[in-house]
């Protein structure tokens, strides 16, 4: 299959939280993903 999407490394920060940190994706064609927080928020 085929990488659709990558990410390496991902960081996101809202002010002071940092809601993100060191995320490494890959989705390949066909494939579904689905993120959750630890809150189940996703």
């Amino acid at each position: 299959m085929r990488t659709l999407l990558k990410v390496q490394r991902l960081c996101v920060s809202y002010g002071a939280v940092q809601a993100v940190r060191g995320i490494d994706l890959e989705v390949l064609t066909g494939q579904i993903v689905t993120l959750l927080g630890a809150n189940g928020a996703g």
